[in-house]
């Protein structure tokens, strides 16, 4: 696929971030009071995958930015927009730099990397950091706190994502 953001392209990001925020906002889990469970970010990892890390970057941080509109989870804060952007970048890079795109032969290893990249690094280590500037708990409070959780949620979004994506990748460069 091509760099070049095309209306087609534009218009398959806008359905990932629709199912974004639908997924983040409606179809989430409530374990505790402030731990959350679910595949909100599968669809912003998915189109990083797909897209590249400038459509996943894209699409997660209009994700983030329209969730917070339609029905905020908290106080906005922006590093976890950029949080969100990188959830999307991130994979993307991953899946167009490092392993050139290699669907057939390195699906698994794509998806497993960027599960890991997006929830141990982002979720866990930054948006840690996010939360120490809102509240006064110590970093390592939020992190102790959500490493089973964001290691849990890693490994059953790169079983879906294997799962999914060769069933959506022949629809994801067609024209609609």
């Amino acid at each position: 696929m091509k760099n070049k953001l095309t209306v087609n392209m534009i218009t398959k990001m806008a359905i990932f971030a629709a199912l974004t925020v639908i997924f983040r906002r409606f179809l989430t889990i409530t374990i505790f009071a402030s731990t959350k469970i679910g595949l909100g970010y599968l669809p912003t990892i998915m189109a990083g995958i797909l897209y590249g890390p400038l459509a996943g970057g894209i699409t997660g941080g209009v994700a983030d930015v329209v969730g917070m509109l339609i029905k905020p989870d908290g106080v906005f804060h922006p590093g976890f927009t950029l949080s969100s952007i990188l959830i999307g970048a991130i994979p993307g890079f991953i899946s167009y730099n490092i392993f050139k795109r290699n669907f057939k032969n390195k699906l698994d290893w794509i998806c497993v990397t960027s599960t890991i990249v997006v929830f141990m690094g982002i979720r866990l280590l930054l948006d840690s950091l996010w939360l120490t500037h809102l509240y006064s708990n110590p970093y390592l409070f939020y992190v102790i706190r959500n490493v089973l959780k964001d290691a849990v949620e890693a490994g059953i979004n790169a079983i879906i994502l294997i799962i999914l994506i060769p069933k959506v990748e022949k629809y994801a460069y067609e024209k609609l």
